[in-house]
């Protein structure tokens, strides 16, 4: 898997149906891009900036992303499931409708009052309120 870089994606959204599955982004700023309903599942995404980020019905599916920033990123109706997102900041995060099945949460930070259970997350370590 070739790591690729913000120019990279910008190229492969103009396409009709754009497909990151499987690409190595981590520790690669995507600020401001608009990836709804774009595949990113199996990405490598470990440390990478998603803030504010539009997911909206993006498929997450099995991505590696530890760490990465996802502070008032738009994640409703996302399919996360079997997501690595330890250690990842949600604060702020629209999670509505985000499919989060077998989802690793452990350490992640989230909103106060963001209630994740009954979602089939993983909470090693619940959330520390945010």
């Amino acid at each position: 898997m070739a790591r690729c870089t913000r120019r990279d994606v910008e190229s492969a959204l103009a396409g009709s149906s754009p497909s990151l599955n499987g690409v190595d982004l981590h520790d690669v700023d995507l600020t401001g891009l608009g990836l709804s309903r774009v595949d990113l599942a199996y990405a490598q995404l470990q440390g990478a900036d998603l803030q504010g980020v539009d997911l909206q019905g993006a498929v997450l599916f099995a991505v590696k992303a530890h760490g990465v920033r996802l502070r008032d990123a738009d994640l409703r109706g996302a399919n996360l499931t079997a997501a690595d997102l330890s250690g990842a900041d949600l604060r702020g995060a629209r999670l509505d409708g985000a499919t989060l099945t077998g989802t690793d949460l452990s350490g992640a930070l989230v909103d106060a009052g963001v209630d994740l259970s009954g979602r089939g997350a993983i909470l090693r370590n619940p959330p520390p309120d945010g």
